[in-house]
């Protein structure tokens, strides 16, 4: 099962022994409660641009795990803020997050991802990983991705990444014709289509949307 929801904040549980991919577009600023419950399988894609988005996802049972997504893009006028916390409070389950951020002129984010991991839990995985692309100078960025593990039987890890675009891929591409906006935007929309090629249900509509939402 699969949707694309446009500012949809209503709480969602993912049912026993189901998969379910979600697509969610904000353009306005809330708070959205997801829950997965046993043997069941979410994989997640928040995509906003200049939003204060808090997104909690929880496990209400054992045995379940979630692929989380987040791409956001911030200029001058679009300030973005965010707060996506996972909380693993049972054995067998896993989560694995990742946070872009593309970072264009002027451009503020502030991101604060965790992934808590309760007491007296077996058999737990937590990875999280918050990337922010610098497409231009004179950027204010907070990245501050955070482990809270309170458990022994854990994978876990977590990590900030901090880069420019590849200047001799810039190059390559501009001595072939094209601008440095044009080959910027090709360059982005690599990193675009790696995480949309996680989702095996989104429609090229669906993709177009998201590509339109973050367009600079």
């Amino acid at each position: 099962m699969k949707a694309l929801q446009i500012n949809n904040f209503e709480p969602l549980s993912v049912a026993q022994a189901k998969s379910l991919e979600i697509v969610d577009v904000f353009s306005v600023s809330w708070k959205k409660i997801i829950e997965l419950e046993s043997h069941s399988l979410l994989t997640y894609l928040i995509v906003c641009v200049g939003d204060d988005i808090d997104i909690q996802i929880t496990t209400a049972w054992p045995y379940c795990s979630c692929l989380v997504f987040g791409l956001f893009a911030s200029d001058a006028k679009h300030p973005v803020t965010g707060s996506f916390k996972v909380i693993l409070n049972h054995s067998n389950t896993s989560a694995n997050v990742e946070l872009i951020s593309f970072l264009y002129d002027w451009a503020k984010v502030a991101i604060d991802g965790s992934i808590d991991i309760w007491m007296h839990l077996n058999q737990v995985h937590g990875r999280l990983l918050e990337q922010n692309i610098v497409l231009w100078k004179d950027i204010s960025l907070k990245t501050l991705p955070r482990l809270h593990v309170a458990s022994h039987d854990v994978h876990a890890s977590h990590g900030a990444n901090i880069d420019v675009l590849d200047q001799q891929k810039l190059f390559y591409m501009m001595s072939r014709g094209l601008s440095q906006q044009q080959s910027q935007k090709l360059l982005v929309d690599w990193y675009i289509e790696y995480v949309l090629g996680h989702f095996t249900q989104i429609s090229d509509t669906d993709k177009q949307n998201v590509l339109n939402t973050l367009k600079h």
